[in-house]
């Protein structure tokens, strides 16, 4: 039957033609009887396979199609073991008919279920009924758990090669499907928590220890690399633990070790400096008169000095034992006006234009306003310090939901990230006559006013604190 399709009348013609052929194959199709086991397979609901005496799969129903995925033509030796095949043979001769526990291969999984095999009457067929036994099997647990587990898992060889990795450290490492990496090499690009040598040499497959551990930096975040040695002949699983929490919480705790040391050793000294300080303090005013001026010279650097020493001892103090503050609704925009008022002469000294800005006249809350005074002191006097030439250092404050943010910013040489994270450390200073106390005091401040400090810095184009503090109406 030739079909020309032409116009739009052709295409009615058309849908006709083919309904008519449509027709004629469904009759041919009522012509042909089922056989037995196709019409038992309609109505068996387990999952159910049609095989020849030989083990060939012949048809099979709906159900074992989405399960077990058979497929006509091949050999059901495929899918079970020999000794689940032994017992299928025994079933066809009729010396077994009882239910058996079998495994069904399907590709990479393994279906635990219960097997019976009964044989077609009038055919040379049987029809084997599978039967989930409720158990899953263990290769499938371990897979799942290996490929789900919250934390890297790798599988390596002696020499270092990956032969199998989970989804968190494909991402971690960024491996490959279809690439040999080997390990030990790959993690050498990374610094490790104590700076060795390198990761190889701590991890490496001749060190005999059953389980050795690693914290490496990957980005900004902490890492423990953890190798349990032999789990099987030749190979080593290798344990991934993002520890970044645990770290920070063990440099808090460091610090304020640190912060308790100093406040003992304060308490302890205090006096014993402070009093013979004024003493000399005294005694050099008075003599001060008697002074030629060729002496007088010496006479400042003097007065300089013990001023400085009375200035560290003082934040010493204030680190080690701040004294309470007297919290009471101020506004935030007013106290930092002053401030500004009070370091622009030394600012203009120094070439730096101060600039100003406020999003709302009022900004009010709780808090010492001397003290937070003291904080941007510091801010604004490390930023002119850090600026060099003709610079500009903005301070502002705007509200954020039910905070208050103030901010210092300046455009001067930044700081060096391996120096950011110890800002906080009592006695780490960059300067040449630095104390290393303004900044851990300043942040201890805004500790007890339950703010928090934000650093934003790049190297060469500036600093920029940013102050949170609790806003009140």
């Amino acid at each position: 039957m030739n079909i020309i399709l032409t116009k739009s009348r052709d295409t009615i013609m058309l849908s006709r033609h083919l309904s008519q052929l449509d027709s004629i194959h469904n009759r041919a199709d009522q012509s042909k009887p089922d056989s037995q086991s196709d019409r038992l397979l309609k109505y068996i609901n387990e999952c159910a396979i049609v095989l020849n005496p030989d083990g060939i799969i012949l048809n099979f129903n709906e159900q074992s199609k989405c399960q077990f995925h058979p497929e006509s033509g091949t050999a059901i030796s495929k899918h079970l073991k020999s000794e689940h095949m032994a017992w299928l043979k025994a079933c066809m001769l009729g010396e077994e008919q009882r239910v058996e526990d079998l495994q069904f291969f399907t590709g990479w999984n393994v279906m635990d279920c219960k097997g019976e095999c009964i044989p077609v009457s009038g055919e040379d067929a049987f029809i084997l009924i599978l039967k989930d036994s409720g158990r899953i099997p263990e290769e499938l647990i371990y897979a799942n758990v290996f490929k789900k587990a919250i934390h890297g898992l790798l599988i390596v060889k002696e020499d270092g090669v990956i032969v199998r990795s989970n989804l968190f450290a494909d991402k971690l490492l960024d491996l490959k499907k279809d690439e040999e990496v080997n390990f030990f090499q790959q993690m050498d690009q990374f610094e490790t928590k104590e700076n060795l040598p390198g990761f190889a040499q701590q991890l490496a497959p001749h060190n005999e220890s059953s389980m050795l551990s690693q914290i490496v930096t990957i980005g900004e975040r902490s890492y423990e690399f953890t190798k349990v040695n032999h789990v099987t002949d030749g190979y080593h699983l290798i344990v991934i633990r993002d520890i970044s929490h645990v770290i920070e919480y063990m440099d808090r705790a460091d610090q304020q070790d640190t912060l308790k040391v100093v406040g003992q050793l304060a308490a302890g000294i205090a006096h014993e400096i402070r009093n013979p300080m004024t003493s000399l303090k005294g005694f050099v005013q008075l003599l001060e008169a008697d002074l030629r001026d060729s002496q007088k010279m010496y006479f400042e650097v003097i007065h300089s000095e013990l001023n400085r020493l009375e200035k560290t001892m003082t934040e010493f103090l204030m680190l080690a034992k701040p004294k309470n503050s007297l919290l009471q609704k101020i506004n935030m925009t007013k106290v930092l006006e002053e401030t500004v008022h009070i370091m622009q002469p030394q600012a203009l000294l120094h070439g730096i234009e101060l600039c100003f800005t406020a999003s709302d006249h009022e900004n009010w809350t709780f808090g010492d306003a001397n003290r937070l005074k003291q904080v941007f002191i510091n801010l604004i006097k490390n930023a002119i310090e850090a600026t060099t030439g003709r610079g500009r250092i903005e301070i502002s404050i705007h509200q954020k939901t039910k905070e208050l943010i103030a901010s210092v910013r300046d455009n001067g040489c930044g700081i060096p990230k391996e120096k950011l994270d110890k800002l906080n450390e009592p006695f780490y200073t960059t300067k040449e006559n630095g104390t290393g106390l303004g900044l851990p005091v300043s942040m201890k401040i805004i500790e007890e006013h339950r703010g928090s400090v934000e650093v934003i810095t790049r190297e060469n184009e500036g600093t920029q604190f940013n102050i949170s503090l609790p806003l009140i109406s």
